[in-house]
């Protein structure tokens, strides 16, 4: 009998349960800063959650961070609110700091 045994079921089953764990919290990262960058650009109710509803889709659509930047840096080009890439990595990078110490993240989207 070998020393480790390998049980494939558990193994998938944790790797299933990580992989889950992961887009449930991307998709969380992205839900606070949608609405971050809505409330920024002046949307408020069904405005605020139809931009919110979009820009969560095209995350899923392509989960890729430097796409989500640049999507970002042009919804604020085109509304001429100044924004720099460095201010939009802060805004993501605190958001998921306080994912990890589970602080504010369900209801303060600043």
């Amino acid at each position: 009998m070998p020393m480790f045994s390998f049980d494939k079921s558990s193994y998938e089953s944790r790797l299933m349960q990580l992989l889950q764990e992961k887009f449930f919290r991307n998709s969380w990262r992205n839900k606070v800063i949608a609405k971050w960058v809505a409330g920024r650009l002046g949307y408020k109710g069904d405005e605020m959650n139809s931009y919110v509803r979009n820009f969560i889709f095209a995350c899923l659509a392509v989960p890729n961070e430097r796409k989500m930047i640049d999507r970002i840096l042009a919804d604020f080009e085109v509304a001429g609110i100044p924004m720099t890439e460095n201010d939009i990595l802060r805004k993501i990078r605190s958001v998921e700091e306080r994912m990890k110490n589970k602080t504010g993240l369900l209801y303060n989207a600043d």
